[in-house]
């Protein structure tokens, strides 16, 4: 009898490691990985703390900052667990995007809406997916958010960016933190002089590929998408948020705002309360959108 038992246990068990694992915790995200382009890509999926796999949801990609990594974006993770608290059927990707070339995550057009799409389009092969995406991110990711929905308005539920430091309008100019307005972006990228006015952080906006498509206005359609534009009232970025918000209004799309008591990034306890807001009014403002499209 103890024999029979031992075998089962470890019959159990073996089956247990050959298994994918179900449930991707709060804390510990399910890892997948994507032959893109020659390379091994990754993202981190986090599920539902009820996952049914007999049940559609809709996709909520989070898309990490230039210093973050999509394992440990605090932003999925706290979505995640807003999401299971208000309920919003979704399920939370995180794809690492590429942080060595910034200007392929800034601008999506140059590389990286590509990758987003083959990993959406491999994600729904695991999951049962509404046919629309939300899409949220900050700093980076906020830029290429927005502009991924410009891009790609047919898939888009609903777009949550923040703390960009650049946008680019629906008419096509460019805005830059500390900078302002731009009206040619092309003939400001391709002169290097101008370098020396904006953040040094940003000086890789001038090469050419940038300055071909910075100024590209939002596609046909993508006035139906739904915007919660946010930063941090304390963000050296916070006045071309506002004045991205300005444009959304002036085009005829649907905006809502929050504005958090933030800088841009801090270690400092007594913002945790307001750095939560981010992703928490996200959440709250995705599922006001998703109300009557199921």
């Amino acid at each position: 009898m103890r024999i029979i038992f031992k075998v089962l246990a470890l019959t159990i068990f073996l089956n247990l490691l050959q298994s994918p694992p179900i449930l991707g915790r709060t804390d510990d995200p399910l890892q997948r990985t994507l032959e893109y382009k020659g390379e091994t890509r990754h993202y981190y999926i986090w599920l539902p703390k009820d996952y049914n796999a007999d049940k559609t949801y809709w996709l909520l990609v989070a898309v990490h900052g230039g210093g973050g990594h999509a394992r440990t974006n605090s932003k999925a993770i706290s979505m995640r667990k807003t999401a299971d608290e208000v309920n919003l059927p979704c399920i939370i990707i995180s794809p690492k995007f590429n942080t060595k070339d910034k200007q392929v995550s800034r601008f999506p057009i140059l590389g990286e809406g590509d990758f987003l799409k083959a990993v959406v389009k491999t994600v729904r092969k695991e999951f049962q997916l509404y046919e629309k995406i939300l899409l949220m991110g900050k700093s980076m990711g906020g830029q290429f958010a927005h502009r991924f929905a410009f891009e790609n308005p047919e898939i888009i539920q609903a777009c949550a960016p923040s703390a960009a430091g650049t946008w680019t309008t629906p008419d096509g100019k460019l805005l830059i933190e500390r900078y302002g307005v731009v009206n040619d972006p092309e003939m400001f990228l391709s002169n290097p002089d101008n370098a020396q006015k904006i953040p040094e952080r940003l000086y890789n906006l001038f090469d050419t590929r940038t300055a071909r498509i910075a100024g590209r206005p939002a596609q046909k359609g993508a006035v139906k998408i739904p915007f919660l534009v946010m930063c941090g009232t304390l963000d050296t970025r916070f006045d071309i948020a506002k004045r991205f918000v300005a444009s959304l209004q002036k085009a005829g799309y649907s905006v809502e705002t929050a504005w958090p008591r933030t800088p841009h990034t801090s270690s400092d306890e007594k913002f945790d309360a307001e750095f939560e807001k981010f992703p928490r009014m996200a959440v709250l403002f995705f599922k006001k959108h998703i109300k009557n499209e199921r």
